[in-house]
């Protein structure tokens, strides 16, 4: 998957393009807060999911962190983005 870096603090809202063929928007990592794409990815009547362990470790203790732009109906997948995406690639039986 082509990776889309939003993190631009000099842009109020990241000019992520949303494809019209494409039926969910992935969001990965913790600060996943994009609500402006997210919100124009709903519009666009496409699911969202988020892969975020919800929290980081701090010091050696789990700090959490919850998802601010979750809305009812998303699906969140509280985990790393490595094992997740691993999963993922197995259960659709890509390959790399």
């Amino acid at each position: 998957m082509k990776e889309i870096f939003v993190r631009r603090y000099d842009q109020k809202i990241p000019p992520v393009p949303l494809l019209d063929e494409a039926r969910a928007l992935l969001v990965i990592g913790l600060h996943a807060d994009r609500r402006s794409v997210q919100d124009r990815a709903r519009a666009k009547g496409m699911k969202i999911f988020f892969i975020d362990p919800e929290g980081l470790m701090e010091n050696g203790t789990f700090k959490e962190y919850p998802i601010e732009g979750a809305r009812e109906g998303d699906t969140i997948v509280r985990s790393e983005a490595t094992p997740a995406l691993q999963r993922l690639c197995k259960l659709l039986d890509v390959t790399l």
